[in-house]
């Protein structure tokens, strides 16, 4: 893409990561989706509070930014394996989409986007607790995770703990308001 080439050509991550708090939403916006194709990690939390900013051009290009970076950071190894787990869960293959996720967490340092995999295949295997606590820490590591809140949610939800569930709904609401399933869910408590 040349107009990624002519951005790098004229501004640094850093000064991408600075316009990111500029008053303008034009600048913000292109920021942050100049950050999708040159971000790394260290722009990943930035762009984090950009998912509540008052502009939904804004938010998208800061989540699809998200997104990017945390694709991009991924070795190949890490997204062959992720796809191996999602193939084993989808073939019902849970206790082995458990133990390659939790050697996944092992060999990457525990990821949040990994420890959420796993949450994932515990809980569509019924082992609920097990699920929460992996979504804790998942947001413990990435607390912008919207997904993760409205994953910790439904574990709550399913727990029985209804209050605790609306406030992880909320949480994902505040942290990133377009995303439906967190909308849905609240809508689904309020109506008991």
């Amino acid at each position: 893409l040349r107009w990624i080439d002519e951005v790098k050509r004229h501004y640094s991550t850093a000064t991408l990561l600075r316009l990111l708090t500029s008053s303008d939403m034009e600048i913000r916006r292109a920021s942050a989706w100049a950050l999708c194709y040159l971000g790394d990690e260290t722009q990943y939390w930035s762009l984090g509070h950009l998912l509540s900013d008052e502009f939904r051009a804004v938010r998208s290009c800061a989540d699809e930014a998200r997104r990017a970076i945390q694709q991009r950071s991924q070795s190949p190894w890490h997204r062959k394996t992720v796809y191996q787990v999602e193939q084993l869960l989808a073939d019902g293959e849970f206790r082995r989409a458990s133990e390659l996720a939790s050697h996944l967490i092992d060999e990457t340092d525990g990821r949040s986007d990994v420890y959420y995999l796993r949450a994932w295949i515990r809980f569509t295997n019924g082992d609920i607790e097990a699920a929460t606590e992996d979504c804790k820490r998942a947001l413990k590591l990435d607390p912008h995770s919207y997904q993760t809140c409205v994953a910790l949610g439904q574990c709550y939800w399913h727990l029985g703990k209804d209050h605790a569930a609306r406030e992880c709904y909320l949480e994902a609401n505040r942290i990133y308001p377009d995303w439906e399933p967190a909308r849905s869910a609240i809508a689904l408590l309020a109506n008991g």
